[in-house]
């Protein structure tokens, strides 16, 4: 199980990337199913789903 830590970035797949008007926005998933979203001001992850 993980906790909140940053992933390893060479263990993340990005899936999506974008630009906005205030910057890019990055989408990326880990192979243990965690998300995470990049921004330049901060980085955010999201626990995968539990099933059931």
């Amino acid at each position: 199980m993980h906790s909140s830590h940053l992933h390893d970035p060479l263990a993340l797949a990005v899936v999506s990337s974008h630009r906005t008007s205030e910057g890019t926005v990055s989408y990326l998933r880990c192979a243990c199913g965690v998300w995470e979203v990049r921004t330049s001001g901060m980085v955010a992850t999201v626990p995968p789903r539990r099933r059931g």
